[in-house]
């Protein structure tokens, strides 16, 4: 099913980065959360980050790995904790999968 379409307006409100996982860890309390914290460069920094991916990873499979995150979504409560940003994932065979970015392309690099 496609959704709806958009402008190229606002595809551009969305800001994609390449972040790199410095620290990963299962969230108490939660069987789906991961909790990351994601380096982005100097522009943003690091940013903590959750993502509902543990059904599918290991905390060790995501840290020092690059992917690519919405980093201009509105943070959000979740665990008692904000997330600010959202890894993106394929949605491949009933399963969420995160698509791996090169180590060559540095940190808080837009993806357009």
């Amino acid at each position: 099913m496609v959704k709806d379409e958009i402008s190229y307006t606002d595809f551009q409100k969305l800001d994609l980065r390449v972040g790199k996982v410095v620290k990963a860890e299962s969230v108490e309390g939660s069987q789906n959360l991961i909790r990351v914290e994601v380096d982005f460069g100097t522009d943003i920094g690091k940013r903590k980050i959750f993502s509902g991916v543990a059904k599918w990873y290991k905390p060790s499979q995501l840290k020092g790995k690059k992917f690519i995150f919405l980093v201009n979504l509105a943070p959000k409560q979740m665990m008692h904790e904000l997330s600010s940003g959202m890894i993106l994932c394929a949605d491949f065979d009933q399963k969420a999968v995160i698509i791996p970015v090169p180590k060559s392309i540095p940190e808080g690099t837009i993806v357009r």
